[in-house]
């Protein structure tokens, strides 16, 4: 129970605060002010992924971590589209749109520390230039705000 506190403590204030207010800002878009069994479906999963992949990163310690790499966040945006626009599980959608917040703020955060992402791109073959990585950022952002936009409508 220890490990589960210090993970949820380890959690930076400003990831927190951009993930509850993105389900807010989601739940109103959806549901307006209505609170619903699908609402707090939603939102329950919503808070699960706010902290889904740093309970993965400690349970399984492999380092580096393999959930901060491209190839990992490529397959989760095809599998996150899926369940988005085909499950129909409002727990799911929930779980998987912060975890993409999540994936995205990471990156952000790696980019105004180091000014790259190359330590996201250790399993490709072949180094990959900024201009590269900062396409392929906004692609991999661009991709979340359609999701939302199709959760949302």
């Amino acid at each position: 129970m220890d490990k589960v506190w210090q993970i949820i403590r380890r959690k930076p204030p400003f990831f927190l605060i951009i993930s509850l207010a993105y389900l807010a800002a989601v739940v109103f878009l959806k549901w307006r002010l209505g609170l619903t069994f699908p609402v707090l479906l939603f939102v329950s999963g919503g808070v699960a992924g706010i902290y889904f992949l740093d309970i993965a990163e400690v349970v399984f310690a492999i380092s580096p971590s393999p959930f901060r790499s491209i190839v990992f966040a490529v397959l989760f945006a095809l599998v996150s589209f899926f369940v988005v626009t085909s499950s129909g599980s409002f727990l799911g959608s929930g779980l998987v749109l912060t975890l993409y917040l999540t994936l995205v703020l990471w990156q952000l955060g790696e980019w105004k520390i180091r000014g790259n992402l190359t330590s996201w791109y250790q399993m490709v073959s072949g180094p990959v230039t900024v201009k590269v990585q900062r396409w392929l950022l906004l692609l991999f952002i661009a991709i979340f705000m359609i999701e939302t936009y199709l959760f949302v409508r």
